[in-house]
């Protein structure tokens, strides 16, 4: 599967969250101190109606944008 397209690290930084889809698969990004917690749940419903299957933390920098990205990418439902 492609990469998903995610927003720069300015956006991150700033301190904005980031909701997406990819396929069957909905993710959750929010930004914390210096890293980004991601959740994962089966669509199409939204996150408070669908049991979270996936969490995850990456550290908040290009590298772990790049982490975040293949992460989301290998999930599935």
């Amino acid at each position: 599967m492609q990469p998903l397209y995610l927003p720069t690290l300015s956006f991150w930084e700033n301190g904005n969250s980031w909701y997406g889809s990819q396929g069957p698969v909905r993710f959750f990004i929010q930004p914390q101190e210096d890293h980004l917690d991601a959740q994962v749940w089966p669509g199409p419903q939204a996150m408070t109606e669908e049991a979270v299957t996936g969490r995850a933390t990456f550290p908040l920098s290009q590298e772990g944008l790049e982490e975040l990205n293949r992460w989301l990418s290998q999930q599935k439902v």
